[in-house]
C-alpha cells in the first residue's frame, strides 16, 4: 500500500499556497504541479512533461555526445525559466551491446546535467544497437506523459523481438508518453526493419523520427524547447498519419475552443498548405523548417474543417495538437504580466508571454543571453554583445559587419548605408557611391524592375511604353492625335503670325486638304506657314517594315538639313501613316512640319492595303485576295455546329467592277445572310435543316455529309446586267456523334436548358434519348413506348461558351414514375457522379471527361400502378485546369472544381411489355423489377 502512496508537499506562504503531486513509476516519483503561487514569483500553470534520454553509448557516439552536451544545458535552462515552481523528473537510460543500463533519474536539472556531461562512448562493435530494450526501459522508469528522447546513430538491433516490441506499444499506450528520434545515422536504407520500427514507434506515441546531420542537432533542440513548453493535458491531438504517398490532402476538424495549433513534421515536406473555414490559404508561423522536419503554429483558431496540403520528397509524418491553455501563465488582468512580457487576449482568459529576446513564464521574464551559445547568434566573425532583449556583432574601428564578416566600411558593401536596389549595380566611389539598374532593368537604381519594353512583351508593331510599375501596349494606329490644318500644306506661304510645332509631343496622323504624308524631299523656307519647313529625309515604310526610325529635317539658312531630329513612322492597314513627334528646338521656332497636298488616300479597309498597282495608287485586295477573273473567286467556307457559310470578299468583287448582294442569290429566301463592315465580307448561310431549301444529306456508319447549292447573278450595279453567275456548292462532313445526329431528326425527344458562366460565356445543355450503343438515332416524338428488355441509351452534352475550359459531369441522373424531380419515388442510376454499383446494367461510358456524358440502363417499371417513366438528371460543368473532373469511384473523392447543378428531364417513357396490365404487383416486383427493388428498400438521400 506504501508503494501507492500519494505524497503532498503542502508549501504554505503568506499570500497563496503552491500544491504538488508525486506520480509514481515503478517506485520512483516526479513531482507535478497542481495549483497556487507562492509571493507572486510563480505562474499558475501546469508542470511541463517530465524528459527523459535513452542514449546509444557506443564508441560511434562519440562526436555526438561532443554536440549534444553543447545544447543540453541550454535546453534545461530555457524549460525551467518557463517553468520556474515546477517540479519534473529527469530520466538517463544507457543502451549498448549487448546490455541495457544504468538507468538514472533526478529532480535536478543540475544533476542531470552532470549525467548527461559523464556520459562515454565505448563499445559496440557492429552497427544496429539495443534500442527498443532502451525505450522499454525509459518507458518504466519515466512517469506518465513524460518526453523521451531517443538518441542514436544507429538503426535497432532488436526489432525483430516480437515479445519486447508489444511491450513497448503497451506500455506507450497505458503511459501514455511520446517518444522523439534523433537519429544521426542507419544502418541500412529508410526502409529497412531496423529503421521503420523508429516509424511504428513514434507514430503510435504521436512522436516524430528527426534523421538529422550532425551540425543540425542543435536545431532539432530549438523544437525541443518548444514541445517542452507546454504543460501536461495542455494539449489535444487532432490528427497524426504517416505517410509514403508525395502529394496528398488530409483533413480533420477543430472542435474546441484552442488558444493555438501546432503542426509538426518530419521527413521531407516540400510545401505545406492549410486551409480552414475562414480562408482557403492559411498563413502560419513558421518557428522550424528543415529538410528532415518543421514546427508550425496558428493563434486562435476558429472551429471547423481544415484541409493540408502537402507536397513531399520521401517518407513523412504529420501530427496536429491543439492547446487548451488553460492556466498558461493566465492573468487576471493585463497589469500582472511583465514589463516585457507581452499581454495575448484568448477566448475565456488572458495570457503572459515574454517577449522575443526574453524567456520566462510570462510574469517574470530575463534577458536571453544571445552570445552565451553559439548557436544562438549570427556573430561568425567579430564579436558578439550582449543588449537587453538582443545582440550585436561588434568589429574592429573602420570596419562593419557584413555577411558573418568584418570588412571595410563601404556603401556598397552594407545595404544598409546605400539606397540601392537589390537587383542594381552599386559602385564604390571616393566621394558616395552610384546606382546602375542592370541590362534589361527599368529604373534609377534606387528602384528597378523588369523593363518589359526591352523585352519586346508589346510584340511587332505596337509602342511599349514603360512606367513604375507598370507598362503598356499601344497601336500607333490607333492611339493616335489627328491633326487637321490646312496651314501645314507646302503650297501654302508664310503668313504674318508663323506657326511653330515646339509643343507637338507623340504620335500624330495628318488629314484632310492639306494632305495625310510629310514630304519626302526638301520644303523651300517659307512655306507651311512657317520659317523653317520641316520634312522627311528618307521613304515612307509599308506595313511589313513595322514601326521604323526616320530624320527629320528643317530648311533654314540654304541648308536642307539645318536641324534634324529622329521620328518614328508607322503605316497603318487603311493606307495611312503615323509619326511620333518629339517636338522641334527652342532656338528654331518657328519651325513646323509640313504635308504633301498632293498625298490623298482613301481609307483601306480591312481585306485591302494600300499600295502601287495598275489602276494607280490605291487600296487593293490583299495578296492572300488578290484575283484577275470571276472564275478565281473562292468563297471561305466554314462548316458550323448549326450551318454552313460561304463567305466572299468584297474587295475581289470590287477589283472584278462587280456587285454582290442578297438580291443577286436566286431564291434568296432559303439562305441568311451577312454583311460584315470589319472584315469586308459578304456571306451566305445554310442551316443544316434536312428537307428545306434544298439541303441534302448523305450517311455512312460514322459521319454525315451535308450538301446545298446556291446561283448567284452578278452584275455591275447599272440598270442592265450580264449573263456572269457563280454557281456554288456548300459541302461540310461532319462526324456522326449524339450532336449532330439531331439534325437529321425531325422531333428528337430532348431537353434543354441554359448554363451562363460568368466571364465566359453562355452555354446550352442538353439530354438526349437514343436508341442504340452509337448514340446517333434519337427517338423522336412527345414519347416513347418501349419493352422491359431494351436498353436506354441517355445522352448529355453542352454547346456553346468556350468548351476547352470545361467538361460536363454527371452528378445525379435518376427515374421517377412521374414528372416531378422530387417525387420521393426515385431510382438512381448516377448518384454523386458515379454509377449504381448495384444494378449491373448500368454503364457510364463518358463522365467528367469531355463536353459530353453517356450511359445506359435497362428499361424497368416501377413497383405499384406506374406505368410511366421519366428520366432526370443533374448536370453541372467542372473546371478543366482543377485536374479533377473525372469521378473516382473505386477511392477516395478527389476534390474538383464544379459549377451550379443544372437539371434536365425526358419523359414519360412508356413500358410496353403484352399483357403487363394482367400481372400482379407482387409478380412485377420481382420479376419486371428485380434490381430496382434492392434500391427502393434504401432511402434516398
Amino acid at each position: 500500500m506504501s508503494s501507492k502512496l500519494l505524497v503532498i508537499l503542502m508549501i504554505l506562504a503568506s499570500k497563496s499556497v503552491v500544491t504538488y503531486t508525486a506520480v509514481q513509476s515503478k517506485g520512483q516519483y516526479g513531482l507535478s504541479r497542481v495549483d497556487g503561487r507562492v509571493d507572486g514569483r510563480c505562474t499558475s500553470e501546469l508542470e511541463s512533461s517530465s524528459l527523459a534520454y535513452a542514449v546509444d553509448t557506443t564508441g560511434s557516439m562519440y562526436d555526438d555526445f561532443m554536440e549534444l552536451k553543447k545544447v543540453n544545458s541550454w535546453l534545461l535552462d530555457r524549460v525551467e525559466a518557463k517553468f520556474p515552481c515546477g517540479v519534473r523528473q529527469y530520466t538517463m537510460v544507457e543502451f549498448n551491446d549487448p546490455k541495457v543500463g544504468p538507468v538514472r533519474f533526478t529532480q535536478s536539472k543540475e544533476t542531470f546535467d552532470e549525467f548527461f556531461n559523464k556520459l562515454v562512448a565505448t563499445g559496440g562493435g557492429d552497427c544496429p544497437e539495443l534500442s527498443v530494450a532502451g525505450i522499454k526501459q525509459a518507458l518504466l522508469s519515466s512517469p506518465r506523459q513524460s518526453f523521451i528522447l531517443v538518441l542514436t546513430d544507429a538503426s535497432a538491433k532488436d526489432y525483430s523481438n516480437i515479445a519486447l516490441v508489444n511491450e513497448v506499444f503497451s506500455l506507450i499506450r497505458s503511459t501514455q508518453s511520446q517518444v522523439v528520434f534523433l537519429i544521426t545515422g542507419m544502418c541500412g536504407s529508410f526502409f529497412d526493419p531496423g529503421y521503420t520500427i523508429y516509424r511504428d514507434i513514434a507514430n503510435l506515441s504521436y512522436g516524430h523520427v528527426f534523421n538529422v546531420p550532425l551540425s543540425d542537432l542543435n536545431k532539432v533542440f530549438h523544437y525541443l524547447d518548444f514541445t517542452l513548453s507546454i504543460p501536461v493535458n495542455s494539449s489535444e491531438l487532432l490528427f497524426s498519419g504517416d505517410f509514403t504517398a508525395l502529394v496528398h490532402t488530409e483533413r480533420f476538424l477543430v472542435y474546441g475552443n484552442f488558444s493555438s495549433l501546432m503542426i509538426t513534421t518530419d521527413g521531407p515536406i516540400n510545401s505545406l498548405q492549410l486551409a480552414g473555414p475562414v480562408a482557403r490559404t492559411i498563413h502560419l508561423e513558421v518557428l522550424v523548417s528543415e529538410s528532415w522536419g518543421s514546427v508550425r503554429l496558428l493563434k486562435n483558431p476558429a472551429k471547423g474543417n481544415y484541409s493540408i496540403d502537402i507536397n513531399a520528397g520521401g517518407v513523412h509524418a504529420i501530427r496536429v495538437q491543439g492547446f487548451t491553455a488553460t492556466n498558461i501563465s493566465s492573468a487576471a488582468s493585463c497589469s500582472e504580466c511583465h514589463l516585457h512580457a507581452l499581454c495575448e487576449e484568448h477566448a475565456d482568459y488572458l495570457q503572459c508571454v515574454c517577449k522575443d529576446g526574453f524567456v520566462g513564464d510570462g510574469f517574470n521574464c530575463s534577458d536571453i543571453d544571445e552570445c552565451a551559445y553559439v548557436w544562438t547568434h549570427n556573430c561568425s566573425a567579430g564579436t558578439c554583445q550582449n543588449t537587453f532583449g538582443s545582440y550585436t556583432c561588434l568589429c574592429p574601428s573602420g570596419f562593419i559587419f557584413s555577411g558573418g564578416s568584418c570588412v571595410p566600411i563601404r556603401e556598397c558593401d552594407d545595404p544598409s548605408l546605400n539606397t540601392c536596389h537589390p537587383l542594381a549595380q552599386c559602385i564604390n566611389e571616393l566621394s558616395g557611391y552610384t546606382c546602375v539598374c542592370p541590362n534589361g532593368y527599368y529604373g534609377n537604381g534606387s528602384h528597378c524592375e523588369i523593363d518589359e519594353c526591352q523585352r519586346g512583351a508589346c510584340g511587332f508593331g505596337l509602342e511599349c511604353t514603360k512606367a513604375l510599375g507598370s507598362y503598356s501596349c499601344s497601336d500607333p494606329c490607333v492611339s493616335r492625335t489627328v491633326l487637321n490644318e490646312p496651314w501645314r500644306s507646302l503650297d501654302n506661304p508664310r503668313s504674318s503670325t508663323p506657326n511653330c510645332d515646339r509643343s507637338k509631343n507623340g504620335w500624330y496622323q495628318f488629314v484632310g486638304s492639306a494632305g495625310i504624308r510629310i514630304p519626302e524631299t526638301c520644303v523651300p523656307i517659307y512655306r507651311c506657314n512657317t520659317d523653317a519647313p520641316v520634312w522627311m529625309n528618307g521613304k515612307h515604310p509599308a506595313m511589313k517594315d513595322g514601326i521604323v526610325n526616320r530624320t527629320a529635317c528643317a530648311h533654314w539658312g540654304g541648308n536642307c538639313c539645318q536641324w534634324t531630329s529622329t521620328i518614328q513612322v508607322k503605316a497603318c492597314p487603311l493606307g495611312y501613316h503615323v509619326y511620333k513627334i518629339i517636338g522641334t528646338p527652342q532656338s528654331m521656332c518657328t519651325a513646323s512640319f509640313c504635308t504633301d497636298p498632293l498625298a490623298v488616300q482613301e481609307v483601306c479597309s480591312a481585306d485591302e492595303e494600300w499600295k502601287e498597282g495598275d489602276k494607280g495608287d490605291r487600296c487593293y485586295c490583299k495578296d492572300q485576295y488578290k484575283v484577275s477573273s470571276l472564275s478565281d473567286v473562292r468563297p471561305q467556307l466554314t462548316c458550323g455546329l448549326d450551318g454552313m457559310r460561304a463567305s466572299f470578299q468584297k474587295c475581289q468583287m470590287k477589283e472584278l467592277d462587280t456587285y454582290f448582294g442578297r438580291e443577286n442569290v436566286k431564291d434568296g429566301g432559303c439562305f441568311g445572310f451577312e454583311d460584315n463592315s470589319v472584315t469586308n465580307t459578304f456571306s451566305v448561310l445554310a442551316a443544316l435543316q434536312v428537307g428545306g431549301c434544298g439541303v441534302q444529306s448523305y450517311q455512312n456508319g460514322s459521319h454525315v455529309t451535308y450538301r446545298s447549292t446556291f446561283v448567284v447573278e452578278l452584275h455591275d450595279g447599272g440598270i442592265i446586267m450580264r449573263n456572269d453567275t457563280l454557281t456554288i456548292t456548300l459541302s461540310c462532313v461532319y462526324e456522326l456523334d449524339m450532336i449532330t445526329s439531331l439534325n437529321l431528326a425531325l422531333r428528337p425527344i430532348i431537353s434543354s436548358v441554359n448554363i451562363t458562366v460568368g466571364g465566359t460565356g453562355q452555354f446550352k445543355a442538353s439530354m438526349v434519348l437514343y436508341k442504340d450503343s452509337s448514340y446517333t438515332t434519337p427517338y423522336e416524338g412527345l414519347e416513347v413506348s418501349l419493352s422491359s428488355k431494351t436498353i436506354l441509351y441517355i445522352g448529355v452534352f453542352i454547346q456553346g461558351g468556350d468548351t476547352s475550359q470545361y467538361v460536363l459531369v454527371m452528378r445525379n441522373c435518376y427515374a421517377t414514375p412521374t414528372q416531378s424531380a422530387n417525387d420521393t419515388l426515385k431510382y438512381y442510376i448516377i448518384k454523386d457522379s458515379c454509377p449504381n454499383k448495384q444494378d449491373e446494367s448500368i454503364n457510364v461510358l463518358e463522365n467528367g471527361v469531355s463536353r459530353q456524358g453517356r450511359v445506359s440502363v435497362q428499361m424497368f417499371k416501377f413497383v405499384g400502378d406506374y406505368d410511366l417513366v421519366y428520366l432526370h438528371c443533374a448536370v453541372s460543368l467542372c473546371e478543366v485546369r482543377s485536374g479533377a473532373c473525372q469521378p473516382s469511384c473505386t477511392s477516395r473523392r478527389s476534390q474538383r472544381t464544379e459549377l451550379d447543378s443544372h437539371s434536365l428531364r425526358i419523359g414519360p417513357i412508356i413500358r410496353s411489355d403484352p399483357n403487363s396490365s394482367a400481372i400482379s404487383s407482387s409478380h412485377s416486383l420481382w420479376v419486371l423489377l428485380p434490381t430496382a427493388l434492392l434500391l427502393l428498400l434504401i432511402p434516398s438521400v
